[in-house]
């Protein structure tokens, strides 16, 4: 039977990334966001391949439920969906913007997580997209992101030990700067500058953080659970 896979966070970027590799590999994948709308350009470039939209919001748990509730089996969740507010000095830090990157980025994760755990079985797996900026801080990004993907390698090995008995394992992979549209560019912060302070000499493509998440859900990762997995071209090291 045919293996499954939920992305969320899969209209863009590293989701959709995500999405196009599992389903190359043969892989049913429910590619999530907000509406089908949005998926428009992942739904273009997976074409003829296995994939179904499944639309929810992660700011609403109950869209969340109804939307998992709806399928027969998964064998891989990959928690992709994430959100940062504009980087401002803490001092000027709104509530709003705690409570909306709070809520989307470790509630939405915990309320997806719980639900698809309900059609796993033994033998599957669950794979966060961290950030290393959960381990270093961050320079270019806002705190309430940094604190939130520090959150995220927390529940990732939370998830690990609680889900380890039950044959269920979970890790998190951790990129550092990928040519996606969430990566912060100006007049100093070029490609040519990324390329400069990254040791392996290039800047990240969606496509390294894809295949090590499609490792990680393979069974050849399958004595590999619990961990935070940096894939950053050598930017943090240890």
């Amino acid at each position: 039977m045919k293996r499954t896979a939920l992305v969320t966070g899969a209209a863009t970027g590293i989701g959709s990334e995500i999405v196009y590799v599992f389903a190359k590999a043969g892989y049913k994948v429910y590619a999530s966001a907000r509406t089908k709308e949005k998926l428009a350009d992942t739904l273009a470039k997976c074409e003829g391949l296995d994939v179904e939209p499944l639309c929810f919001d992660l700011l609403k748990p109950d869209t969340i439920r109804e939307a998992i509730d709806g399928l027969e089996k998964l064998d891989v969740l990959v928690n992709c969906a994430g959100i940062s507010v504009p980087r401002v000095p803490l001092r000027e830090i709104t509530d709003e913007d705690w409570d909306v990157t709070l809520d989307t980025n470790i509630k939405g994760n915990y309320v997806v997580t719980v639900s698809a755990l309900k059609k796993m079985e033994r033998g599957a797996s669950i794979i966060n997209i961290s950030s290393g900026a959960g381990k270093t801080g961050g320079d270019f990004v806002a705190l309430p992101y940094s604190t939130s993907k520090g959150a995220i390698n927390t529940l990732t090995v939370c998830y690990a030990r609680e889900l380890a008995p039950e044959g269920i394992r979970v890790n998190a992979v951790s990129p550092g700067f990928v040519d996606t549209r969430m990566l912060i560019r100006n007049e100093k912060l070029t490609t040519e500058y990324y390329d400069s302070i990254i040791p392996i000499g290039r800047l990240g493509q969606p496509d390294d953080i894809a295949k090590t998440v499609l490792f990680l859900a393979s069974d050849d990762a399958s004595w590999i659970t619990g961990q935070v997995i940096e894939v950053n071209g050598g930017d943090i090291m240890g």
